[in-house]
């Protein structure tokens, strides 16, 4: 059986209780975090979420598992963790009207080789109908693309938090600069908040021929004005 189609629109429903009942499922999908691994020493652990996430009947979810390093003990990255990890996404991909599951990990330099460990045997475990997503911070798509030849069908530019590169890779757009991985230039994740960065981004995202998914996140609960903003913001895709 094929998975459902995720819609053009995402919205990220994240470590918290959230009301998404009023939206239009035909229009928007759900991104919700479904559970946060942390790998410690040589352990894993995983939180599973517990906040309610109230949505409309037959809306097109989209699982996340978020991975973190707990940096207070040097993780073993071993193949025994990632096929805990695997088991993990695995089980969080079972969720109702799922299209796609999708992996939040801000690997370092020395976790790559363990990043792209985990996603091949991810693939392999996984049923065909479930593409993988990734999450890729903005400067992987720019100018460090390692990430070209994962096993995944879709990667998600974080385009908000950018950290002490925003201003450079801000001036990278503003003079004509794109993505460099074909995939990145098929998705986008923008925050309702950083205004500036939406204002630079959605233009050139409408100029493009291809279809775009965005998906946006906001810091706190989700509400009625927030998802008009979204409208506001994205317009029709």
């Amino acid at each position: 059986m094929e998975a459902a189609e995720l819609p053009s629109k995402v919205l990220w429903a994240w470590e918290r209780a959230e009301d998404l009942s009023k939206i239009d499922r035909t229009e928007f999908g759900v991104a919700f975090l479904s559970c946060h691994v942390f790998v410690k020493g040589d352990k894993v652990i995983s939180h599973w979420r517990n906040q309610p996430m109230r949505v409309p009947d037959e809306t097109i979810v989209e699982p996340t598992i978020r991975i973190d390093i707990d940096r207070s003990e040097k993780a073993t990255l071993s193949e025994a963790q990632i096929d805990q990890i695997v088991r993990v996404v695995v089980r969080a991909a079972k969720a109702r009207n799922t299209a796609q599951v999708q992996i939040d990990f801000d690997a370092l330099q020395n976790e790559r080789n363990f990043y792209c460990r985990l996603l091949e045997k991810l693939r392999q475990e996984l049923p065909d109908s479930i593409p993988i997503s990734i999450t890729a911070l903005a400067s992987w798509c720019l100018y460090d693309n390692w990430i070209k030849n994962l096993p995944v069908a879709e990667t998600v530019p974080m385009m908000f938090s950018l950290g002490r590169d925003r201003q450079k890779v801000l001036m990278h757009f503003r003079k004509g600069g794109d993505f460099l991985d074909a995939r990145c230039k098929r998705s986008l994740g923008l925050s309702l908040e950083d205004t500036e960065t939406n204002e630079l981004m959605i233009p050139m995202l409408k100029k493009r021929k291809i279809p775009a998914r965005v998906y946006v996140f906001t810091r706190t609960a989700w509400t009625d004005k927030k998802i008009l903003e979204v409208h506001s913001l994205l317009g029709k895709q």
